[in-house]
């Protein structure tokens, strides 16, 4: 019986105080002006300025792509949109260019922002 009485407190409890309802919506991204693919194999996410430079890289299938984030000690993602490439965390990462199309992709800062830049794989 008293098993039962504590059951039924600690139940009570977790009613009245519930738990936290917290739902995930997708961050809407800020569009960017995407301009004339730009050649290269680095990209550049500054934390401070919200900015990606370039925000359209051109470059070759299988060719490695350089990810600096700054200012040095801070982090950003970049998020293939619907889950595809490319994808990559950290103060710095590699990337490795798939098969020729254009990927667009978000890249959300440490303060949770994000932008919706663009990467060009040659045919």
């Amino acid at each position: 019986m008293n098993k039962t009485i504590l059951l039924a407190a600690l139940l009570g409890l977790v009613l009245i105080y519930g738990t936290s309802h917290v739902t995930a919506q997708q961050q809407e991204c800020k569009s960017m002006t995407v301009p004339t693919c730009q050649d290269g194999t680095r990209i550049t996410i500054n934390n401070n300025s919200k900015m990606v430079a370039p925000p359209n890289l051109c470059v070759d299938p299988g060719e490695t792509i350089t990810v600096s984030v700054s200012p040095e000690g801070t982090s950003a993602s970049m998020e293939g949109k619907n889950g595809g490439w490319p994808n990559g965390s950290g103060s710095s990462f590699t990337l490795v260019a798939p098969e020729s199309g254009s990927y667009d992709y978000n890249v959300y800062f440490s303060d949770g922002s994000c932008l919706d830049p663009r990467i060009e794989v040659k045919d």
